[in-house]
Protein backbone atom coordinates (compact mmCIF):
# COMPACT_ATOMS: atom_id res chain seq x y z
CA UNK A 1 0.00 0.00 0.00
CA UNK A 2 1.50 3.26 -1.11
CA UNK A 3 1.01 6.68 0.50
CA UNK A 4 0.62 9.98 -1.23
CA UNK A 5 2.09 11.97 1.71
CA UNK A 6 5.39 13.62 0.82
CA UNK A 7 8.08 13.58 3.45
CA UNK A 8 10.97 15.98 2.66
CA UNK A 9 13.23 14.06 5.09
CA UNK A 10 12.63 10.66 3.40
CA UNK A 11 15.47 9.95 0.98
CA UNK A 12 14.29 6.43 0.00
CA UNK A 13 13.60 6.24 -3.75
CA UNK A 14 9.97 5.79 -4.70
CA UNK A 15 8.54 2.34 -5.40
CA UNK A 16 8.37 1.38 -9.06
CA UNK A 17 6.34 -1.30 -10.83
CA UNK A 18 9.51 -3.05 -11.97
CA UNK A 19 10.76 -3.65 -8.43
CA UNK A 20 11.27 -7.34 -7.58
CA UNK A 21 9.22 -7.93 -4.50
CA UNK A 22 9.91 -11.71 -4.52
CA UNK A 23 13.65 -11.34 -4.36
CA UNK A 24 14.58 -13.74 -1.62
CA UNK A 25 18.36 -13.69 -1.83
CA UNK A 26 18.87 -12.45 1.70
CA UNK A 27 16.67 -15.25 3.05
CA UNK A 28 18.17 -18.57 4.10
CA UNK A 29 18.08 -21.32 1.59
CA UNK A 30 15.73 -23.49 3.56
CA UNK A 31 13.05 -20.76 3.64
CA UNK A 32 12.93 -20.28 -0.09
CA UNK A 33 10.17 -22.07 -1.91
CA UNK A 34 8.83 -21.57 -5.40
CA UNK A 35 5.35 -21.81 -4.12
CA UNK A 36 5.58 -19.10 -1.48
CA UNK A 37 7.52 -17.77 1.43
CA UNK A 38 7.80 -19.60 4.72
CA UNK A 39 8.08 -17.38 7.75
CA UNK A 40 10.56 -18.42 10.42
CA UNK A 41 9.45 -20.52 13.30
CA UNK A 42 8.14 -18.78 16.40
CA UNK A 43 10.84 -18.22 18.93
CA UNK A 44 10.40 -20.37 22.04
CA UNK A 45 11.91 -20.20 25.43
CA UNK A 46 15.00 -22.27 25.89
CA UNK A 47 14.01 -25.66 27.21
CA UNK A 48 16.11 -27.56 29.70
CA UNK A 49 18.40 -30.22 28.40
CA UNK A 50 16.60 -33.49 27.67
CA UNK A 51 17.26 -36.39 29.90
CA UNK A 52 19.20 -39.37 28.57
CA UNK A 53 17.00 -41.76 26.65
CA UNK A 54 14.20 -39.26 25.93
CA UNK A 55 13.14 -39.19 22.29
CA UNK A 56 13.68 -35.87 20.54
CA UNK A 57 10.68 -33.62 19.89
CA UNK A 58 9.40 -33.16 16.36
CA UNK A 59 10.08 -29.75 14.85
CA UNK A 60 7.00 -27.92 13.50
CA UNK A 61 7.22 -26.05 10.25
CA UNK A 62 6.68 -22.28 10.11
CA UNK A 63 3.71 -20.40 8.64
CA UNK A 64 3.64 -20.56 4.91
CA UNK A 65 2.40 -17.58 2.87
CA UNK A 66 1.68 -18.31 -0.74
CA UNK A 67 1.95 -15.17 -2.80
CA UNK A 68 0.69 -16.99 -5.87
CA UNK A 69 -2.63 -18.04 -4.40
CA UNK A 70 -5.58 -17.34 -6.71
CA UNK A 71 -8.51 -15.25 -5.57
CA UNK A 72 -11.65 -17.10 -4.65
CA UNK A 73 -14.98 -16.30 -6.16
CA UNK A 74 -17.60 -14.65 -4.04
CA UNK A 75 -20.35 -16.95 -2.94
CA UNK A 76 -23.84 -15.62 -3.33
CA UNK A 77 -25.53 -15.08 0.00
CA UNK A 78 -29.22 -15.45 0.04
CA UNK A 79 -29.59 -13.45 3.22
CA UNK A 80 -27.88 -10.37 1.77
CA UNK A 81 -29.57 -7.02 2.39
CA UNK A 82 -31.37 -5.81 -0.71
CA UNK A 83 -30.08 -2.55 -2.08
CA UNK A 84 -32.65 -0.09 -3.42
CA UNK A 85 -31.48 2.64 -5.70
CA UNK A 86 -33.27 5.93 -6.30
CA UNK A 87 -33.15 7.69 -9.54
CA UNK A 88 -31.39 10.87 -8.30
CA UNK A 89 -34.38 12.00 -6.25
CA UNK A 90 -34.35 13.47 -2.70
CA UNK A 91 -35.97 11.15 -0.24
CA UNK A 92 -37.88 13.12 2.44
CA UNK A 93 -38.89 11.50 5.66
CA UNK A 94 -41.60 14.10 6.25
CA UNK A 95 -44.30 15.22 3.92
CA UNK A 96 -43.44 18.53 2.26
CA UNK A 97 -45.53 21.56 3.19
CA UNK A 98 -47.37 23.16 0.39
CA UNK A 99 -46.08 26.65 -0.41
CA UNK A 100 -47.98 29.38 -2.16
CA UNK A 101 -46.67 31.59 -4.93
CA UNK A 102 -43.84 34.04 -4.16
CA UNK A 103 -44.91 37.62 -3.25
CA UNK A 104 -42.94 40.84 -3.36
CA UNK A 105 -41.87 42.34 0.04
CA UNK A 106 -43.80 45.41 1.10
CA UNK A 107 -41.53 48.46 1.29
CA UNK A 108 -42.28 50.98 4.10
CA UNK A 109 -41.21 54.55 3.40
CA UNK A 110 -39.02 56.19 6.16
CA UNK A 111 -40.74 58.72 8.38
CA UNK A 112 -39.38 62.06 9.53
CA UNK A 113 -37.83 62.17 13.05
CA UNK A 114 -39.67 64.11 15.72
CA UNK A 115 -39.85 64.63 19.48
CA UNK A 116 -42.10 62.23 21.22
CA UNK A 117 -44.87 63.79 23.22
CA UNK A 118 -47.34 62.23 25.53
CA UNK A 119 -50.72 62.41 23.77
CA UNK A 120 -52.35 63.11 27.13
CA UNK A 121 -50.39 66.37 27.49
CA UNK A 122 -50.79 67.71 24.01
CA UNK A 123 -52.52 71.04 24.02
CA UNK A 124 -53.28 73.50 21.35
CA UNK A 125 -51.76 76.96 21.01
CA UNK A 126 -53.14 79.74 23.17
CA UNK A 127 -52.54 83.41 23.78
CA UNK A 128 -49.89 82.64 26.48
CA UNK A 129 -48.00 80.15 24.38
CA UNK A 130 -44.19 80.60 24.69
CA UNK A 131 -44.26 82.95 27.71
CA UNK A 132 -42.74 82.21 31.16
CA UNK A 133 -45.02 81.15 33.91
CA UNK A 134 -45.78 84.02 36.26
CA UNK A 135 -45.57 83.47 40.04
CA UNK A 136 -48.19 85.09 42.21
CA UNK A 137 -47.10 88.29 43.91
CA UNK A 138 -47.99 87.04 47.33
CA UNK A 139 -45.42 84.24 47.10
CA UNK A 140 -42.69 86.74 46.32
CA UNK A 141 -43.67 88.88 49.29
CA UNK A 142 -43.75 85.92 51.64
CA UNK A 143 -40.33 84.76 50.46
CA UNK A 144 -38.86 88.23 51.04
CA UNK A 145 -40.31 88.42 54.53
CA UNK A 146 -38.93 84.98 55.38
CA UNK A 147 -35.41 85.82 54.20
CA UNK A 148 -35.47 89.08 56.19
CA UNK A 149 -36.56 87.26 59.33
CA UNK A 150 -33.73 84.74 58.99
CA UNK A 151 -31.13 87.51 58.56
CA UNK A 152 -32.41 89.44 61.59
CA UNK A 153 -32.39 86.31 63.74
CA UNK A 154 -28.83 85.46 62.67
CA UNK A 155 -27.57 88.95 63.50
CA UNK A 156 -29.29 88.94 66.87
CA UNK A 157 -27.79 85.56 67.73
CA UNK A 158 -24.34 86.74 66.68
CA UNK A 159 -24.57 89.80 68.94
CA UNK A 160 -25.69 87.68 71.87
CA UNK A 161 -22.75 85.33 71.43
CA UNK A 162 -20.27 88.20 71.31
CA UNK A 163 -21.75 90.06 74.26
CA UNK A 164 -19.70 89.41 77.45
CA UNK A 165 -21.42 88.07 80.48
CA UNK A 166 -22.52 90.71 82.96
CA UNK A 167 -20.69 90.76 86.25
CA UNK A 168 -22.52 91.24 89.53
CA UNK A 169 -23.17 94.80 90.54
CA UNK A 170 -20.63 94.58 93.37
CA UNK A 171 -17.88 93.58 90.96
CA UNK A 172 -18.77 96.00 88.18
CA UNK A 173 -18.30 99.08 90.37
CA UNK A 174 -14.57 99.68 90.56
CA UNK A 175 -12.51 102.79 91.03
CA UNK A 176 -10.23 103.41 88.07
CA UNK A 177 -7.45 105.91 88.40
CA UNK A 178 -7.35 108.33 85.52
CA UNK A 179 -4.24 107.85 83.44
CA UNK A 180 -2.23 110.96 82.81
CA UNK A 181 -1.54 111.45 79.12
CA UNK A 182 1.63 113.39 78.51
CA UNK A 183 1.54 116.11 75.91
CA UNK A 184 3.46 115.29 72.74
CA UNK A 185 5.25 118.64 72.72
CA UNK A 186 4.28 119.67 69.24
CA UNK A 187 4.16 116.19 67.61
CA UNK A 188 0.98 115.26 65.75
CA UNK A 189 -0.05 112.09 64.02
CA UNK A 190 -0.80 114.16 60.93
CA UNK A 191 -0.38 117.76 59.99
CA UNK A 192 2.58 120.14 59.70
CA UNK A 193 4.89 118.01 61.86
CA UNK A 194 4.75 115.04 59.49
CA UNK A 195 5.32 117.26 56.45
CA UNK A 196 8.28 118.91 58.17
CA UNK A 197 9.73 115.48 58.97
CA UNK A 198 9.44 114.40 55.32
CA UNK A 199 11.16 117.57 54.10
CA UNK A 200 13.90 117.24 56.72
CA UNK A 201 14.57 113.59 55.79
CA UNK A 202 14.75 114.47 52.08
CA UNK A 203 17.33 117.19 52.83
CA UNK A 204 19.35 114.76 54.98
CA UNK A 205 19.29 112.03 52.30
CA UNK A 206 20.58 114.39 49.58
CA UNK A 207 23.53 115.80 51.57
CA UNK A 208 26.97 115.13 50.13
CA UNK A 209 29.27 115.97 53.07
CA UNK A 210 29.30 115.67 56.88
CA UNK A 211 29.39 119.44 57.22
CA UNK A 212 26.02 119.68 55.46
CA UNK A 213 24.53 117.14 57.89
CA UNK A 214 25.47 118.95 61.13
CA UNK A 215 22.64 121.55 61.00
CA UNK A 216 20.05 118.79 60.53
CA UNK A 217 20.86 116.40 63.41
CA UNK A 218 20.48 116.30 67.17
CA UNK A 219 23.54 116.91 69.40
CA UNK A 220 25.59 118.10 66.46
CA UNK A 221 28.42 119.44 68.63
CA UNK A 222 28.87 116.09 70.42
CA UNK A 223 28.73 114.05 67.22
CA UNK A 224 30.96 116.22 65.02
CA UNK A 225 34.00 113.96 65.29
CA UNK A 226 32.09 110.70 64.89
CA UNK A 227 30.00 112.07 62.04
CA UNK A 228 33.20 112.78 60.13
CA UNK A 229 34.32 109.15 60.60
CA UNK A 230 31.11 107.10 60.23
CA UNK A 231 28.76 109.17 58.07
CA UNK A 232 27.75 107.57 54.74
CA UNK A 233 25.56 109.23 52.08
CA UNK A 234 22.24 107.69 51.10
CA UNK A 235 22.94 108.19 47.36
CA UNK A 236 19.41 109.13 46.34
CA UNK A 237 18.29 111.18 43.31
CA UNK A 238 18.26 114.96 43.59
CA UNK A 239 14.46 115.10 43.57
CA UNK A 240 13.89 112.22 46.03
CA UNK A 241 11.13 112.49 48.62
CA UNK A 242 9.83 109.90 51.09
CA UNK A 243 7.01 107.91 49.55
CA UNK A 244 3.44 108.66 50.55
CA UNK A 245 3.21 105.09 51.78
CA UNK A 246 5.89 105.72 54.43
CA UNK A 247 4.58 105.18 57.97
CA UNK A 248 4.58 108.07 60.46
CA UNK A 249 4.40 107.15 64.17
CA UNK A 250 4.57 109.26 67.31
CA UNK A 251 5.77 107.78 70.63
CA UNK A 252 6.77 108.98 74.07
CA UNK A 253 9.22 107.47 76.54
CA UNK A 254 10.73 108.75 79.79
CA UNK A 255 9.15 112.19 79.46
CA UNK A 256 10.27 112.81 75.89
CA UNK A 257 8.24 112.42 72.69
CA UNK A 258 9.62 111.58 69.27
CA UNK A 259 8.41 110.69 65.81
CA UNK A 260 9.46 107.87 63.48
CA UNK A 261 9.13 107.79 59.68
CA UNK A 262 9.74 104.32 58.20
CA UNK A 263 9.85 103.30 54.56
CA UNK A 264 12.27 102.17 51.84
CA UNK A 265 15.10 103.87 50.02
CA UNK A 266 15.33 103.95 46.19
CA UNK A 267 17.46 100.78 46.38
CA UNK A 268 14.63 99.10 48.40
CA UNK A 269 16.69 99.08 51.60
CA UNK A 270 14.48 99.77 54.67
CA UNK A 271 15.00 102.83 56.80
CA UNK A 272 13.67 104.20 60.12
CA UNK A 273 14.27 107.91 60.66
CA UNK A 274 13.74 109.30 64.18
CA UNK A 275 12.85 112.95 64.83
CA UNK A 276 13.03 114.90 68.10
CA UNK A 277 12.51 118.53 69.04
CA UNK A 278 15.56 120.51 70.04
CA UNK A 279 14.25 123.81 71.27
CA UNK A 280 11.71 124.97 68.71
CA UNK A 281 13.28 123.17 65.77
CA UNK A 282 12.80 119.63 64.51
CA UNK A 283 16.01 117.58 64.32
CA UNK A 284 17.01 114.07 63.16
CA UNK A 285 18.39 111.70 65.80
CA UNK A 286 21.32 110.56 63.67
CA UNK A 287 22.52 107.74 65.96
CA UNK A 288 19.02 106.25 66.21
CA UNK A 289 18.36 106.64 62.47
CA UNK A 290 21.58 104.86 61.48
CA UNK A 291 21.43 102.34 64.36
CA UNK A 292 24.87 103.29 65.68
CA UNK A 293 26.43 102.56 69.06
CA UNK A 294 29.80 102.48 70.76
CA UNK A 295 30.68 99.16 69.08
CA UNK A 296 29.96 98.00 65.55
CA UNK A 297 28.42 94.63 64.77
CA UNK A 298 31.24 93.84 62.35
CA UNK A 299 33.70 93.95 65.25
CA UNK A 300 31.40 92.10 67.66
CA UNK A 301 30.82 89.25 65.18
CA UNK A 302 34.62 88.70 64.97
CA UNK A 303 35.02 88.84 68.74
CA UNK A 304 37.00 92.06 68.77
CA UNK A 305 36.76 94.91 71.25
CA UNK A 306 35.43 95.13 74.75
CA UNK A 307 31.75 95.46 73.88
CA UNK A 308 29.85 98.64 74.68
CA UNK A 309 26.47 100.24 73.96
CA UNK A 310 24.70 98.96 70.82
CA UNK A 311 21.38 99.53 69.08
CA UNK A 312 19.94 96.19 68.05
CA UNK A 313 16.82 94.19 67.20
CA UNK A 314 16.43 91.69 70.06
CA UNK A 315 14.62 88.33 69.88
CA UNK A 316 14.50 85.53 72.53
CA UNK A 317 16.09 82.26 71.35
CA UNK A 318 17.01 78.82 72.72
CA UNK A 319 20.68 78.66 71.73
CA UNK A 320 22.85 77.47 74.60
CA UNK A 321 26.27 75.88 75.06
CA UNK A 322 28.51 74.46 77.79
CA UNK A 323 29.82 77.94 78.54
CA UNK A 324 26.30 79.40 78.60
CA UNK A 325 24.00 76.67 80.05
CA UNK A 326 20.27 77.19 80.15
CA UNK A 327 20.22 76.76 83.91
CA UNK A 328 22.25 79.96 84.39
CA UNK A 329 21.60 82.17 81.34
CA UNK A 330 18.85 83.28 78.99
CA UNK A 331 19.69 83.53 75.28
CA UNK A 332 18.84 86.38 72.87
CA UNK A 333 19.59 86.94 69.20
CA UNK A 334 20.94 90.43 68.47
CA UNK A 335 20.47 91.69 64.90
CA UNK A 336 22.20 94.75 63.46
CA UNK A 337 20.32 97.69 61.97
CA UNK A 338 21.36 96.67 58.43
CA UNK A 339 20.10 93.08 59.05
CA UNK A 340 23.46 91.68 57.89
CA UNK A 341 25.29 90.84 61.14
CA UNK A 342 24.11 88.69 64.06
CA UNK A 343 25.62 88.14 67.49
CA UNK A 344 24.34 86.16 70.47
CA UNK A 345 23.73 87.79 73.83
CA UNK A 346 23.43 85.94 77.17
CA UNK A 347 22.07 87.53 80.32
CA UNK A 348 22.53 85.90 83.76
CA UNK A 349 19.23 84.92 85.34
CA UNK A 350 19.88 86.71 88.64
CA UNK A 351 20.51 90.20 87.18
CA UNK A 352 18.18 93.20 86.71
CA UNK A 353 18.80 93.06 82.96
CA UNK A 354 17.29 89.55 82.82
CA UNK A 355 14.15 90.78 84.59
CA UNK A 356 13.75 93.78 82.29
CA UNK A 357 14.23 91.69 79.14
CA UNK A 358 11.76 89.07 80.34
CA UNK A 359 9.18 91.77 81.05
CA UNK A 360 9.65 93.28 77.58
CA UNK A 361 8.60 90.00 75.92
CA UNK A 362 6.12 88.93 78.60
CA UNK A 363 3.01 90.00 76.65
CA UNK A 364 3.80 87.78 73.66
CA UNK A 365 4.69 84.86 75.95
CA UNK A 366 1.37 85.08 77.82
CA UNK A 367 -0.60 85.14 74.55
CA UNK A 368 1.15 81.98 73.32
CA UNK A 369 2.57 83.78 70.29
CA UNK A 370 6.17 83.71 69.09
CA UNK A 371 7.88 86.88 70.33
CA UNK A 372 8.67 89.46 67.68
CA UNK A 373 11.91 91.39 67.56
CA UNK A 374 12.08 94.66 69.48
CA UNK A 375 14.42 97.59 68.99
CA UNK A 376 16.53 98.05 72.12
CA UNK A 377 19.66 99.74 73.41
CA UNK A 378 21.88 97.26 75.29
CA UNK A 379 25.30 97.31 76.89
CA UNK A 380 27.50 94.27 76.12
CA UNK A 381 30.45 92.99 78.16
CA UNK A 382 33.16 90.45 77.23
CA UNK A 383 32.20 86.75 77.56
CA UNK A 384 34.00 84.16 79.73
CA UNK A 385 36.81 81.97 78.46
CA UNK A 386 35.74 79.26 76.01
CA UNK A 387 32.88 81.20 74.40
CA UNK A 388 32.52 81.62 70.66
CA UNK A 389 33.59 84.82 68.92
CA UNK A 390 30.04 86.08 68.40
CA UNK A 391 28.85 85.35 71.97
CA UNK A 392 28.64 88.25 74.45
CA UNK A 393 27.26 89.00 77.91
CA UNK A 394 24.28 91.41 78.16
CA UNK A 395 25.27 93.55 81.11
CA UNK A 396 22.49 96.14 80.99
CA UNK A 397 19.31 97.01 79.13
CA UNK A 398 19.33 100.78 78.73
CA UNK A 399 16.21 101.57 76.76
CA UNK A 400 13.43 100.12 74.59
CA UNK A 401 13.58 101.63 71.12
CA UNK A 402 16.57 103.55 69.77
CA UNK A 403 15.88 107.13 70.94
CA UNK A 404 17.52 108.03 74.24
CA UNK A 405 15.79 110.58 76.48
Amino acid sequence: MSSNLHDPNNHVPPVAASDMWDDGDPLPHQTRDPGGVVLPRRRQQSAPAAATGTPPQMELPGLRINVQAAARQAVANAAAVPVKEYGGEVVRLKQAVAEGPFQAEQVIAPQALGVWQDPRKLQGESTHWGTARQHPLRWLLLAGVGVGAVVVAALATHELLLMPKFKPLSESLELVEEAKIEQMQGFELDGPCEENARSLLAAYAMTSSPEAVLPLIRDAQRLTRRLTQDWQPWQVPADWLPARGATWQVSAADGRSYGCLSGRKPNFAPYRAFFVREGEALRIDWEATEGLGEATFAMLARGRGEGGVIRTYTTPENFYSLVFPESEFRSYKLLAADHEHIVWGYVPLDTPAATMLLKAFEAATNDGLPPTEQAMILRLTPPPTGAQKNQWIIGEMLHIDWVLP
